[in-house]
């Protein structure tokens, strides 16, 4: 009786019940939660280094005041900026972040 350690599943080469696809299934499982586990880490980092790039918000108390919330050329604009595109890729690195870590629970 040959025994066969494929991964997470033991297969016993003496029998032929099926067995052996289960194996091969719960290989591929465990190669697809390791690659998303590394994309994960991945996509962690350059959020990490993202959210570093951004400037400091201390509006403090000044945010509360009206003359604060005018509507100026640069408030109208700051989706164009560099900010504003930082902003933009911290929104989608985190729902991506997110997405992954939950298709990685739901694979183990």
């Amino acid at each position: 009786m040959d025994v066969v350690d494929a991964g997470n599943a033991v297969v016993d080469a003496g029998t032929n019940n099926g067995s052996a696809a289960m194996s091969v299934v719960s290989n591929s499982v465990s190669t697809s939660v390791f690659v998303l586990a590394v994309v994960l880490m991945i996509v962690g980092v350059i959020l990490c280094i993202i959210i570093l790039l951004q400037s400091k918000r201390s509006a403090g108390l000044g945010a509360v005041s009206a003359a604060s919330s005018a509507d100026t050329y640069w408030s109208r604009n700051k989706g164009n900026s560099m900010e504003g595109a930082l902003e933009r890729y911290t929104k989608i690195g985190g729902a991506l972040f997110m997405i992954i870590a939950f298709i990685i629970n739901l694979l183990s």
